[in-house]
């Protein structure tokens, strides 16, 4: 299943404002500029911000453009609030977690858009950075599909950030236009470190559709079989 439907602002939702709030002041911008450049009516923003309604995820990922940042960087001040005001809080999503994992594996299995191949034990490294809480054990029951319904928003962020994927094609499991898309980049990069390109390559194509991106595949196999006969 994907993300909650929205309604009044939790805890951590209103830890969420606070960290935008914080980052808006740290650039400098008032709410109307802002609103700007993320294409939200002020009302919009003013009413998450004072904690009427929660941000949604496309809204992290629009916000931390505009604020300069990576959206780990709003989680990571958002613990912060939370902690401070003894609330405990991991902001969780609901998951399938046989879908997720066969999604997790897919990525562990593919090569990454830049530097080496997938490695768990860098991606836990990568999380301790940004304050996650991912532990071997942990990653195996996710990869399993072992790792129960709920899981926490950050660490699917960090494997996103990792991989090189839109964090929706962790966080939303029903949205299946981009899970075809994703899955076609990700066959299109395996053909592309088979044949022994660079990885990286396949980050010039993101317009192009999961049939073509597949049939460039398919196009790019054939030929290397060819060469090698």
């Amino acid at each position: 299943m994907g993300v909650r439907g929205m309604g009044e602002a939790s805890a951590w939702a209103r830890a969420v404002a606070r960290a935008v709030s914080e980052l808006r002041g740290r650039a400098g911008l008032t709410v109307q500029q802002l609103a700007d450049r993320i294409d939200k009516d002020p009302s919009y923003l003013y009413g998450r911000l004072n904690g009427s309604a929660p941000f949604n995820i496309n809204d992290w990922d629009y916000l931390a453009r505009a604020l300069g940042v990576h959206p780990l960087e709003i989680a990571r001040l958002a613990s912060k609030y939370a902690a401070a005001d003894d609330e405990g809080l991991e902001p969780t999503i609901g998951t399938d977690p046989v879908e997720l994992g066969r999604r997790l594996r897919l990525l562990e299995s593919s090569p990454r858009t830049a530097g080496p191949q997938f490695d768990a034990a860098v991606l836990i490294d990568l999380a301790a950075e940004r304050e996650i809480d991912l532990t071997v054990e942990e990653w195996s029951q996710l990869l399993s599909g072992a790792g129960g319904a709920e899981v926490p928003v950050r660490v699917l962020y960090a494997v996103a950030e990792y991989t090189g994927v839109a964090v929706g094609y962790l966080t939303d499991l029903d949205d299946k236009g981009l899970a075809e898309a994703t899955e076609a980049q990700l066959e299109l990069r395996s053909a592309i470190r088979e044949v022994g390109g660079e990885s990286v390559l396949a980050r010039s194509v993101g317009d192009v559709s999961p049939a073509g991106l597949r049939a460039i595949a398919a196009s790019l196999r054939a030929a290397h079989r060819g060469s090698s006969d």
